[in-house]
């Protein structure tokens, strides 16, 4: 059973969360709070696996709350549920320690989805967080050493395409592919395809 966290102070939305979550059969909602102060004075007392968060809440905000979590040590995955979609803010979001981001429209399936991941590997970025940050890559930034089908090929990572459908629009083997992607990560030192995002990220390499 996973347990999870709740902090917005919208406080419909908060419940439809719940609401939406308590249809899973492995996963528990443990806490519910209206801003980072409250949020904080639960979790200390209510271990949770992860928490799903707010940015913009009244008293303290969602990158207070996280700055705060990171003090005391406490140990959970942060996934960010926001209206924000834009990069600079993806960016900000990352950097102040968040494990995940989802905008506030994502569907049932999805939101499970990155809590399970989130939980189980410990980071979460969706094929649009991955398109959005690659989409603003500062030009010349990704290292010279990357050809020119390989940035192809990270872009098309980046837009959520298996390592099949890879090959199929580029006209290549699934092998070649795989090939390319291992060198690409190689060449980068990631681990795998997620780690692009955090790569782009903590290098500055978004507007």
């Amino acid at each position: 059973m996973i347990r999870v966290a709740l902090a917005d102070d919208h406080t419909m939305f908060r419940e439809g969360l719940v609401s939406l979550l308590s249809q899973g059969n492995h996963v528990a909602v443990v806490a519910q709070a209206n801003n980072g102060k409250e949020l904080l004075d639960l979790l200390l007392d209510t271990p949770a696996d992860v928490l799903i968060l707010d940015i913009e809440m009244p008293e303290m905000d969602g990158f207070d709350t996280i700055q705060k979590i990171k003090e005391l040590s406490i140990d959970l995955k942060i996934l960010v549920l926001t209206m924000h979609s834009t990069p600079q803010f993806i960016k900000n979001i990352f950097k102040a320690g968040a494990d995940g981001y989802l905008p506030k429209d994502v569907g049932k399936t999805t939101l499970l989805e990155a809590i399970d991941r989130v939980h189980q590997t410990g980071s979460y970025h969706s094929p649009e967080t991955m398109k959005i940050v690659m989409d603003n890559l500062k030009e010349g930034t990704i290292s010279t050493g990357i050809s020119p089908r390989e940035k192809e090929i990270i872009r098309l990572i980046a837009d959520g395409y298996t390592t099949q459908e890879i090959a199929e629009k580029l006209y290549l083997s699934k092998h070649t592919v795989e090939s390319h992607r291992k060198n690409i990560l190689l060449k980068l030192g990631l681990k795998n395809s997620a780690g692009l995002v955090k790569y782009a990220i903590h290098r500055g390499l978004i507007y």
